[in-house]
């Protein structure tokens, strides 16, 4: 029985770009991990359930050395692909991971991506999610996360770009004094669909969460947010907020936005809010007036718009290459790659 298909020019296609030098690459091909072993010394490596995924365990301070997953899709399989990744981290651990999907040939790509994560106590999680797959590939990620005392999660889902994505974060603050920080940045034009599902709750007391989701459509792309934030009777002292916000390039660009506060507790501070908007014609009129583009003004008030997504990103390194990736997106040169799948990660 075939346990994995090894493919080392993976590494040749796939060279990391991001301008750190310390970063540890670990591959999955169709669900398989490629190698099993010790990252790194704190950090273990193992297969998932039924020879799919990954189980990471990590222990220590691991935070300035990021840990890229790469996750490619290669072969047109006749059924979708399922599998679930794990982290979990050890109490008082601190690890940095970028998780990026791609795909290797545009096929009708179905997969779903199950994505758990366990922090002990005072452990700290920065997880970094990146789509970049092409234009007919159908794309579900769940996050399933539990936070113990003290513990706190950042996590950043970055949709670049994909035929259909579906993004579900379930995150449950279990014990006092949990923080959890999501927040994500969907870009979408053509025909794209882009969901978001974001719940979390509040189920013990002094605990925080904030989200932050932006949106840019063009085309006749549609997108949908659905935001939750449950506070459990009992969770007194919670501070929980979110919002959504989204601008529309075109009048057939479509977003539904729900934002939802579900509060069982009387000492609470949480606030939801979402807009929906235009490109501001004032300001590109004063940006041309000064000798600007009009394309570039545009391109310029969307990047002002996304910088405080992108500013969550605490690897300046990293952040500075992800904001050259989104400036790319918004310039349409993915598009013009059309022929290839992987969009320059």
């Amino acid at each position: 029985m075939k346990e994995y298909t090894y493919m080392p020019e993976v590494r040749r296609v796939f060279s990391c770009t991001v301008p750190n030098g310390n970063i540890r690459q670990v591959f999955l091909v169709d669900g398989m991990l490629q190698e099993e072993d010790n990252v790194s010394e704190g950090i273990s490596l193992k297969t998932g359930m039924d020879r799919k995924g990954l189980v990471m365990d990590i222990s220590g301070d691991h935070s300035m050395a990021p840990i890229q997953i790469i996750s490619v899709r290669s072969e047109d399989l006749p059924r979708p692909l399922e599998f679930t990744n794990e982290w979990v981290l050890a109490p008082g651990a601190r690890a940095q991971v970028i998780v990026c999907d791609h795909t290797l040939n545009e096929y009708l790509y179905k997969t779903f991506r199950y994505s758990k994560i366990t922090l002990g106590e005072g452990a700290s999680l920065d997880i970094l999610f990146m789509q970049n797959e092409h234009n007919r590939s159908r794309y579900w990620l769940e996050i399933m996360a539990d936070l113990d005392k003290g513990s706190r999660l950042d996590c950043h889902i970055l949709s670049l770009y994909g035929g259909t994505i579906n993004n579900k974060v379930h995150a449950r603050m279990n014990k006092p004094e949990a923080v959890c920080n999501l927040d994500g940045l969907y870009l979408a034009d053509g025909e794209q669909d882009i969901q978001y599902d974001i719940a979390v709750r509040h189920d013990s007391q002094k605990c925080t969460s904030t989200q932050l989701f932006k949106g840019i459509l063009d085309n006749h792309s549609r997108a949908a947010f659905n935001g939750a934030i449950r506070v459990a009777p009992g969770a007194q002292q919670t501070e929980a907020y979110q919002a959504n916000h989204n601008l529309l390039l075109t009048r057939d660009a479509r977003i539904t936005t729900r934002p939802q506060l579900e509060i069982y507790a009387d000492d609470v501070k949480c606030s939801h809010g979402a807009t929906i908007g235009r490109l501001d014609e004032m300001g590109l009129f004063y940006l041309r007036s000064r000798g600007i583009p009009l394309a570039e003004a545009q391109t310029l008030q969307q990047m002002a718009f996304v910088q405080d997504v992108l500013g969550h990103i605490r690897t300046d390194a990293i952040r500075t290459r992800l904001e050259k990736m989104v400036e790319s997106r918004l310039r349409g040169e993915f598009t013009k790659c059309s022929h290839c799948t992987m969009h320059c990660c």
